[in-house]
């Protein structure tokens, strides 16, 4: 029993022995018909790398598609916008087909060996590929000559925005790919996907930024002419919507604020000036500071956006403070200047006729006799003198009409009327406006 043991372990021993060689054996031999493969393939004049495929036929489909890592920034100032993706190039390259039933992964050492589309980003301002801790670029074989090119790029693509309804604009930023020395007779580019739609391309935590939020990603194709010919090209275009709470906090609640503090003035007594032009030139100050700030941070374009006809029209309201309290101070000046003369009118009016002694020698004097026996004498007046005179008495009557009308007009219960009136209106006017002016910014961006 125990010899039978025996045999059986020996007899295991060397079976292990043998299946691990066999083993090591075949890996070896599939390590080495890849590498002969892959020889095979690259050898001139069989396969040259500067020549695309199927030269003497009909043009290289290339589908194109890629993957969002990361939006890094919508710039408004550099009317740019950063990308970090993975692009993925596909393309079929009979050449290529190695005759095996898999595919092939293989690294960057290999890329001169392929021939690979000059793609290149139109509407790049800077790009640039990565190559930590090696370079950033996968190249898979499949049978029948597939092959799929993949590489990490990060780029800063130039993007024309329309500020006009800023903060609420939508912003539409695009990345154009084409090749740039073959033409549409060589290399047609198409995308890999099925529909328009590109947001599967965008992971869920790219789609939200600091100032913008992605909406949508539309694919299409391009075909351009140029001179020397027609190139065929892909295009995807972000749609970025503005988030706009920073500027409704920051903005334009204390923009709103101020106009309503400017109302202050309304309460005071119209007596102290100080008071009330500093509280209107406080304000108007800070308006004009927040419209400063309000465009530091994007480009100077030459028309007029939606933050500064809301900041504009803030400022408007605090200056027309400032002017209703000048008409104020304009007639309570005149109302001064108005009794003045009146008391003075009633002064000359009111003066006696003071008697006088005379010689009576004077032929302009008569005598009247008083009971006491004293004597007086009196200017004679020629009767003449007493009649009216017709031309003057349309000036007098104009003047009693004009002293009317100022002091109806000069009093102090119509000062205090005016402001009375101006914190109705002034309040109802700036609820109108806001309410046209968000009605607007939300439903009807065209009007605004």
């Amino acid at each position: 029993m125990r010899f039978v043991t025996m045999v059986i372990i020996l007899w295991l021993f060397l079976f292990g022995k043998v299946s691990s060689n066999s083993c090591n054996c075949s890996s070896k031999a599939v390590n080495l018909t890849i590498s002969d493969t892959l020889d095979e393939l690259f050898k001139r004049p069989r396969y040259d790398s500067r020549i695309r495929p199927n030269i003497h036929g009909s043009p290289v489909k290339i589908k194109m598609g890629f993957w969002v890592l990361s939006i890094d920034s919508v710039s408004v100032k550099d009317m740019a916008f950063g990308l970090d993706i993975f692009l993925r190039q596909d393309w079929i390259d009979r050449r290529l087909d190695h005759g095996l039933n898999k595919t092939l992964s293989l690294s960057h050492t290999v890329m001169s060996n392929v021939w690979l589309p000059d793609t290149y980003f139109k509407n790049a301002k800077q790009s640039n590929f990565h190559e930590v801790t090696a370079k950033n670029i996968m190249i898979r074989i499949g049978p029948l000559g597939f092959v799929h090119y993949n590489t990490r790029i990060t780029l800063k693509a130039a993007c024309i925005m329309d500020l006009r309804l800023y903060p609420f604009d939508v912003q539409k930023c695009s990345v154009l790919m084409e090749s740039y020395g073959y033409s549409i007779d060589h290399i047609i580019y198409e995308w890999e996907a099925k529909d328009t739609d590109g947001m599967k391309f965008v992971p869920g935590d790219a789609k939200v930024l600091p100032q913008f939020r992605l909406i949508d990603v539309q694919l299409e194709t391009l075909f351009t002419q140029y001179v020397i010919g027609n190139w065929s090209g892909v295009k995807a275009t972000f749609t970025f919507e503005r988030t706009y709470s920073f500027y409704l906090i920051h903005i334009y609640g204390p923009s709103a604020l101020i106009v309503v503090i400017s109302w202050i003035s309304f309460f005071l007594p119209y007596e102290q000036a100080p008071a009330r032009i500093t509280l209107g030139v406080t304000s108007l100050l800070t308006e004009v500071t927040i419209l400063t700030m309000s465009n530091q941070a994007i480009p100077r374009v030459n028309y007029v956006k939606s933050i500064d006809k809301y900041l504009i029209t803030c400022f408007l309201f605090v200056f027309a403070t400032l002017v209703e309290y000048a008409i104020i101070l304009t007639i309570a000046n005149r109302q001064k200047h108005h009794r003045k003369a009146k008391h003075t009118a009633n002064k000359k009016e009111d003066f006696p006729l003071i008697p006088t002694h005379v010689e009576s020698s004077d032929p302009f004097f008569h005598h009247i006799s008083s009971e006491n026996g004293s004597a007086t004498y009196h200017r004679k007046i020629d009767r003449s003198s007493l009649a009216i005179d017709d031309s003057k008495q349309p000036k007098k009557k104009k003047n009693s009409i004009r002293h009317k009308m100022a002091s109806s007009l000069y009093r102090t219960e119509n000062i205090i009327l005016l402001d009375e009136y101006s914190q109705k209106l002034f309040l109802v006017f700036f609820a109108l406006f806001n309410c046209y002016y968000w009605i607007c910014v939300f439903y009807y961006p065209n009007f605004i």
